[in-house]
């Protein structure tokens, strides 16, 4: 059995090369899943931008270009852990779904199995979700780096210069974005950028698609199906050569992934079985060969065709015989119609996603007047569920003026598309759709006639009553242009007599999530909220930066003018401090 223990990666695996040829590099990208997690990677230079995916994983007897995100540690020795498909499924102490635990603003998903569980084991570990994350993405990497290797020189390998890039959900929290970035950083993997998991999935298959009947103008939806989550997002095309792409509407996702059918199954045996039953089955290798046949063999193959059954064997069960749920000899007998029920709620969730994504892009290409309305050259589905051919049918019966492709690998599009992101030459997003809007509170002038009502005070440096308002730099629904700068300007006044702890400010980008933001911060509803608070330190900026001024009551005071700068990148925010178009000063985020 492989076992692993944690620490950095860097000095075993040439991290910090220093490699200056661009045209040698090592791309790495890293599909860290609720369920199953997946490397592809790249060197640039040969001519031909063709990813290829990890396909040999410790403990796995077929070549599947994924391994479960699962991982156990040792009960007397927590350094040492046992990840991916050598964790034994039926072991109680097993950590699963770690990933969620890093956004918990997100809905708990009922169907993650043992989520209670594993924030129990966490706890007993004394290990926060982060530290087991950056546990299981450095051990993954650690991995992939040896399997590079085998097919090319160590040397080669080590002196390339490395560059990675993260998948994350397009519908997570900026909070979580920034933890995943963390995990892997302290795993030793950087530098390091994110992109979200249905725009790399996007990239991949339209770059695919790109030399075969695609057209300036042209609008897809994406709808990325995975294990935990399903994330719809629209893109349009606006060049072909290289293949770029802006984003439509902004993303939406939700609880929908496939391992709600897993949950399913387990309640439709359950029904049949008994809960007193069921309760010793889990425990079980034999109910462990039986979910594993359920996910590889009825899922990917279920069609809703009456003529088709399968047989589901719980090998050594020793299960009551009952014929009349066709349950004998510890087989099980799956009809259409049950493996239909099963499959049911889980594809409606997954219809009315896509449904409402595509009246997005309709509503707002016709609004904008868009020559080709409410066309829609097609629907994409990725992940491991986007292969299933009766999500498949089900999306086209739904929308049969749409045509709806399935990519090849559409389980690695997103791992492979993520190594697409970093080739602008081949392909790129220019700009993405703000899914929220972004500002800051900040005290001006109070007026009687447009600030009534609202609480005020008196400042001695300005002579004046002032109140908070809100300035909002970011809108809903704005289109980005990637790399983006936005600047938030702030002034502070301070006393002459000023200490150096003073000169450490903190501001807070605050966001709503409403469709119409409010004048005024309005904390106490949750009307705005804070997104992250920024710490700028200038305790090593020169004092000839600064203004000495006057108020026009004669208290002298010094003023301090600055910005924070905002640059959007593929998936999260960069931040930094300018004074008189100088970056000076240190900028901390802390997401809350």
């Amino acid at each position: 059995m492989s076992k692993h223990t944690t620490g950095m990666l860097e000095d075993d695996f040439g991290l910090l090369s220093t490699a200056d040829d661009d045209d040698q590099q090592l791309i790495i990208a890293l599909d860290f899943g609720t369920t199953f997690s997946g490397i592809s990677y790249m060197f640039t230079g040969s001519g031909e931008a063709d990813p290829h995916s990890i396909e040999k994983w410790p403990g796995e007897d077929r070549n599947p270009p994924k391994t479960p995100t699962l991982i156990r540690y040792d009960p007397n020795d927590k350094r040492i852990f046992t990840w991916g498909a050598n964790v034994d499924p039926t072991c109680t102490d097993k950590i699963e779904g770690v990933k969620l635990l890093l956004d918990p603003s997100q809905p708990a998903p009922l169907f993650v199995p043992q989520s209670q569980s594993t924030k129990k084991v966490l706890a007993s570990l004394g290990k926060p979700p982060l530290d087991v994350a950056s546990d299981y993405i450095g051990a993954l990497y650690a991995h992939a780096i040896k399997e590079i290797e085998s097919k090319f020189f160590k040397d080669y390998v080590a002196m390339q210069q490395k560059k990675f890039v993260l998948t994350v959900p397009a519908v997570w929290s900026d909070k979580a974005k920034d933890a995943t970035l963390r995990a892997a950083k302290n795993a030793g993997i950087f530098p390091i950028t994110l992109i979200k998991e249905p725009e790399a999935a996007a990239l991949y298959t339209l770059h695919y698609l790109k030399n075969k009947a695609l057209v300036i103008g042209d609008a897809f939806v994406l709808c990325d199906a995975g294990g935990g989550t399903v994330d719809l997002i629209s893109y349009e095309i606006t060049a072909l050569d290289p293949l770029e792409l802006k984003e439509l509407v902004p993303g939406t996702g939700g609880v929908a992934g496939s391992l709600m059918l897993n949950k399913r199954f387990d309640e439709f045996v359950m029904n049949i079985v008994g809960e007193e039953e069921m309760f010793r089955l889990r425990k079980t290798k034999a109910f462990t060969s039986a979910m594993k046949s359920f996910d590889q063999e009825v899922k990917p193959n279920f069609t809703n065709d009456p003529a088709k059954e399968w047989f589901v064997s719980f090998p050594m069960a020793k299960l009551p015989d009952d014929a009349a749920n066709h349950l004998e000899a510890d087989f099980l007998l799956l009809k259409c119609d049950s493996v239909h029920q099963i499959f049911e709620p889980v594809v409606n969730a997954i219809e009315k996603l896509v449904a409402e994504q595509v009246d997005k892009v309709r509503v707002k290409r016709v609004t904008a007047g868009h020559p080709k309305g409410k066309e829609i050259k097609a629907i994409i589905l990725a992940g491991g569920f986007g292969a299933s051919q009766y999500l498949k049918s089900r999306l086209q019966k739904a929308s049969p003026d749409i045509q709806v492709i399935q990519p090849p690998d559409a389980w690695s599009a997103i791992v492979k598309g993520a190594i697409l992101s970093k080739l602008p030459s081949e392909a790129s997003i220019i700009s993405t759709v703000a899914v929220r809007h972004y500002g800051v509170e900040a005290h001006s002038a109070y007026k009687e006639s447009e600030d009534s009502g609202q609480p005020k005070f008196w400042d001695k440096h300005y002579g004046q009553y002032r109140c908070m308002k809100m300035t909002w730099y970011i809108e809903m629904g704005e289109d980005l242009q990637r790399d983006k700068r936005v600047e938030f300007t702030f002034f502070r006044s301070l006393d002459p007599d000023y200490t150096p702890a003073q000169l450490i400010f903190q501001d807070d980008l605050l966001e709503c999530n409403e469709p119409e933001q409010p004048a005024y911060p309005d904390h106490a509803r949750g009307i705005t909220k804070t997104n992250v608070t920024l710490k700028a330190d200038f305790t090593q900026v020169p004092k000839s930066e600064f203004k000495e001024k006057m108020s026009p009551d004669g208290v002298a005071y010094v003023s301090i003018a600055y910005k924070l700068v905002i640059e959007t990148k593929a998936a999260n925010m960069e931040f930094s401090a300018e004074i008189n178009g100088k970056k000076l000063g240190l900028v901390t985020p802390t997401y809350n």
